[in-house]
């Protein structure tokens, strides 16, 4: 039955999610403060200054969020302290690549559209290249035509950067391309974001004449070529990576491909937490291998106690599928751990885990490295059909030695009516108040049990998410 009247909505933050996307959206809206010190709204009036005050914004302001965008691709420490979590930093670096997109794009439309009330071909000139000669006259400080051609020039590289930065940022949005070729379109992201800043510094605009606006514009470009060049070039040598070899690789149902790795040496064996991801990328030297060389998440099964590492990858793209054929002896190549998905970062020892298909991966980690007292644990383990159960044997030993702290209910859906939900997690576990719940699987699974907790009145702090993958 329903129940009857309003539920209680309970809003609560956490201080590590706020402080990254705080510090995002004050570094967005600096620029727009400095150019409203320099033009105050009460002299922007009539349809042209409005559209040239747009203009200006969106183009400041989106330069700041791609330079934001490329400053959250390098994966440093600090930025999975300030959001929670290395997979909350992605979906940072991916929003504001979306945005970024849109203000960019609005940042010519803007400028075009000031003098379509005047003349068409005026407006389209906006946008087309013209003015670019005299050649000599843009290294020629004392010529008349310097200040033209070089702003002309300015104009220029902004519309090659423009529709580098357009191209590259829909390819990444709205066309499906193998993930080696959007690998390698993204190293042109950094040759377009330096079009643009040059088209910013060296364009006749209030950047040129306004020395606060110019180098704040200035040092975080800066930063973001840095951020790019960082992880492009200098990644393999400033970037901690260990080397492990193949041990063994197998198989099982599901299409479930388990890789155990050891050390190359003690001096290159990884700490992690239990519940932590790695970027992995393998060496595999044989011709045919269609296992590639890029670097790919995935979540770590083994525990921080064993003295190999393992992976458990279920098979859902070309690269995932072909996992199986790594051979022995291979080495592998490690960064990390990442994430913050664990119950080693969580106070409160009674918990609920939630694992949906391969989602049980950091699961498995965390249930053999679980300390035999203080934890009250129920680990909901939903699958399709009984196949598809990995290490089942060894959690239910794991359950069976800690019968009064942890419990482990499968929910096969064959054998069920439904899918699993947060009523029979509720009735099972016997409440969920002053509990926290860890979800880790499907994406359209963990936002279903998410907004059903929420309905529930979970606090949103005591609700844990694992959000990444490539396949």
């Amino acid at each position: 039955m329903q129940p009857q009247g309003q539920r209680q909505v309970i809003i609560s933050f956490r201080l590590e999610h706020l402080l990254g996307w705080g510090v995002t959206v004050f570094l967005c809206i600096v620029p727009i403060i400095l150019w409203l010190h320099l033009h105050p709204v009460a002299t922007i009036h009539g349809y042209p200054l409005d559209m040239l005050a747009l203009g200006r914004i969106t183009g400041l302001v989106g330069m700041v969020m791609y330079a934001l965008n490329l400053i959250f691709a390098t994966r440093l420490r600090f930025l999975e302290r300030w959001f929670g979590g290395l997979n909350r930093v992605y979906i940072a670096h991916h929003l504001l690549g979306g945005f970024a997109l849109i203000f960019l794009s609005l940042h010519p439309l803007f400028l075009s559209l000031r003098y379509i009330h005047v003349s068409l071909l005026q407006a389209a000139l906006v946008l087309i290249p013209n003015g670019l000669t005299p050649f000599s006259a843009l290294f020629h400080t004392k010529a008349d035509a310097h200040i033209t051609v070089l702003s002309q020039w300015a104009i220029f590289f902004g519309i090659i950067a423009f529709w580098g930065m357009v191209g590259l940022l829909l390819v990444t949005f709205f066309i499906k391309i193998p993930y080696r070729v959007w690998l390698f379109t993204h190293k042109f992201l950094g040759a377009a974001f330096f079009l643009a800043g040059l088209h910013i510094l060296f364009i006749t605009s209030d950047t040129t004449i306004n020395g606060p606006l110019k180098y704040y514009i200035f040092c975080i470009s800066v930063l973001g070529l840095i951020a790019f060049f960082y992880r492009l070039f200098m990644g393999n040598i400033l970037i901690r990576h260990y080397r492990y070899f193949v041990h063994e690789v197998y198989l099982t149902p599901g299409n479930v491909t388990h890789l155990i790795m050891y050390p190359v040496s003690q001096k290159e064996r990884m700490s992690y937490k239990p519940g932590q991801f790695i970027f992995v990328r393998f060496l595999d030297s044989t011709v045919k291998s269609r296992v590639t060389k890029e670097w790919h998440p995935f979540s770590i099964s083994s525990s921080p106690g064993d003295d190999y590492l393992r992976l458990s990858v279920k098979g859902l793209g070309d690269y995932t599928n072909a996992l199986p054929e790594i051979r022995t002896g291979c080495i592998a190549e490690i960064e990390g751990a990442y994430g913050r998905f664990s119950y080693t970062n969580i106070k409160n020892m009674n918990q609920i885990w939630v694992a949906g298909g391969i989602g049980i991966t950091p699961f498995l980690s965390m249930a053999k490295s679980l300390p035999k007292d203080g934890y009250t644990i129920d680990l909901y383990y939903s699958v399709k059909t009984s196949s598809e159960l990995i290490d089942w044997n060894n959690l239910a030993e794991i359950a069976e030695l800690n019968k009064k702290h942890f419990r482990v209910i499968p929910y096969i859906g064959d054998q069920q009516t439904g899918h699993l939900d947060v009523n029979y997690i509720e009735k099972t576990s016997g409440g969920l108040k002053g509990k926290d719940i860890f979800i880790c699987g499907p994406p359209p699974m963990m936002k279903s049990m998410r907004d059903q907790l929420k309905q529930k009145s979970v606090p949103g702090t005591k609700i844990h998410t694992e959000e990444f993958g490539m396949a």
